[in-house]
């Protein structure tokens, strides 16, 4: 007789995945760039962005969004303190959260990407999934 498979045990946060209207944890989000913060098209919105931290506050960081435009504010409920300074100018993250005015996201979720993320590439995939939504 074979072995029996072992479990896989998570440890994190899971997002449930199937059918988004019936098993969804999150809202469904819309991929935004720094050009999308520009065009105030999605405020009041849930989102998803990925970019740089370029900065730290005691209430919130800033986040270089892909694509060339603002800096977008994101406020995390319990502060900021899960960044350290080292962070600054080196880590990506995605944010999805409430887009809100004067480009200020109101976080639901922070992941983190590592130090080494292709923006580029990222701003170009995210640009066809606006050309593409029925392949998103």
């Amino acid at each position: 007789a074979g072995k029996a498979p072992r479990a896989l045990r998570v440890t994190g946060p899971v997002l449930k995945l199937g059918h988004p209207s019936r098993d969804a944890v999150m809202p469904m989000t819309t991929r935004i760039t720094s050009q999308h913060l520009q065009t105030g098209q999605y405020q009041g919105q849930t989102v998803r962005a990925v970019g740089k931290i370029v900065g730290i506050e005691p209430d919130c960081f800033k986040i270089q969004l892909a694509g060339e435009g603002p800096v977008a504010t994101v406020l995390q409920v319990g502060g900021v303190g899960i960044f350290g300074t080292e962070a600054v100018n080196k880590e990506y993250y995605e944010v999805i959260g409430s887009l809100q005015q004067n480009n200020v996201i109101t976080a639901m979720q922070c992941i983190s990407l590592g130090d080494s993320f292709d923006m580029d590439l990222y701003a170009e995939m995210t640009s066809l999934t606006f050309q593409y939504p029925e392949m998103f």
